[in-house]
């Protein structure tokens, strides 16, 4: 999995291709330039991008979605893998060539909870691909805080599947909510690159999952990586069928990713006592509760947001010994780039979308 840092290696160090967003829209304008090189500051690493995944922040960043603004260009891109080319002054523990993932919410290391482990929290934090350039790139500047060394056995492609998405799901699992041996755990969307991790980290913890899955491909893939049950969301009566599964008791965990009245739906699944631990709002961000039937049966909504570096460290750890694996739909070269943030568009994908800048080289070539 080690691979020679080819650009710089070749000499090739003063210009490199990068993929940027340069004007919003459904589907915005960009364009493959070439930029400066960067050059590694204090504490500060240039890593050679080796993949990145495709997430539906991206899709966020392409139509202005996001709830600020974003100066323009944008290079996207937050799920990154690949390894250290340049290193800047008073970096000790890093070495060229190291592989690494990047931690997307890159955290101070200096507010309140940063310091006691809480990064998800942190209140000075940047984002990959969206305040700052991302990984859509032949190579990306971050700072060594952000940086995880990749454990032997996992390349990168895995990591760039699972170090966002997969890590998520691991904060919202273990951090945010507990599960229980033999807890009945709903995933929403799990060929998603979420669900999908969430399904065998949920799995893994000894729990009974069932899934969503609005395509039968969707639901074959649910099924395949551990889902007893998978259900139609697109029939109005899918939390009917949970709760009949259930023997009317409902789930105890829903993983939801997706608001709207997807999370109004998810009420209806759950048993009492339960929970719902949310880490998106793809299909809306404004939605009316019933108040009544949450504290009467005592429920619990819980927001998840992000990642700690344990979450990160988990999450590659687990990788690493087989427990956790990524569904990993596709693969385009840098300069079809497009044609990938089309088909996330599309929601026909199983999985993660990955961009990879370049074929990568063997130290034997």
């Amino acid at each position: 999995m080690f691979f020679l840092c080819r650009l710089a290696s070749q000499g090739y160090n003063s210009r490199v291709k990068a993929f940027q967003l340069i004007a919003h829209g459904t589907p915005g304008k960009f364009e493959l330039r070439d930029l400066p090189e960067p050059q590694a500051g204090p504490d500060e690493v240039v890593v050679q991008v080796q993949s990145c995944g495709l997430n539906h922040l991206d899709l966020w960043l392409e139509e202005a979605g996001l709830p600020m603004s974003v100066a323009l260009p944008r290079t996207p891109g937050c799920e990154i893998a690949g390894q250290i080319c340049e290193i800047g002054s008073g970096v000790n523990d890093w070495r060229r060539s190291d592989p690494v993932a990047v931690q997307s919410n890159i955290f101070c290391g200096e507010c309140e909870y940063c310091l006691r482990g809480e990064e998800s929290f942190c209140l000075r934090a940047e984002m990959l691909g969206v305040t700052r350039d991302g990984g859509f790139a032949e190579k990306v500047l971050v700072p060594t805080r952000a940086l995880v060394r990749l454990p032997a056995g996992v390349d990168f492609d895995t990591s760039a599947a699972l170090t966002l998405a997969g890590s998520t799901a691991m904060h919202m699992l273990t951090n945010r909510a507990q599960v229980r041996e033999g807890d009945w755990v709903l995933v929403i969307g799990g060929a998603s690159g979420v669900g999908s991790a969430a399904i065998q980290i949920a799995k893994q913890l000894g729990a009974r999952v069932m899934s969503t899955g609005s395509t039968e491909s969707k639901r074959n893939l649910a099924r395949q990586l551990g889902a007893e049950f998978v259900v139609d969301p697109t029939q109005l009566d899918w939390p009917a069928e949970i709760r009949k599964i259930t023997n009317k008791r409902g789930v105890d965990l829903v993983v939801e990713h997706v608001g709207g009245e997807v999370i109004l739906k998810c009420f209806e699944c759950l048993a009492r006592g339960g929970t719902i631990v949310t880490c998106g709002a793809t299909a809306g961000r404004d939605v009316t509760l019933n108040l009544w039937p949450i504290f009467v049966k005592q429920q619990r909504l819980i927001g998840s947001y992000g990642r700690n570096r344990v979450d990160l460290q988990a999450t590659l750890e687990w990788a690493a010994a087989g427990k956790l694996k990524p569904a990993i739909d596709s693969i385009f070269p840098l300069d079809q780039t497009p044609a990938a943030f089309g088909k996330l568009r599309s929601r026909s994908v199983l999985g993660k979308v990955l961009i990879e800048p370049f074929e990568p080289v063997s130290e034997s070539d």
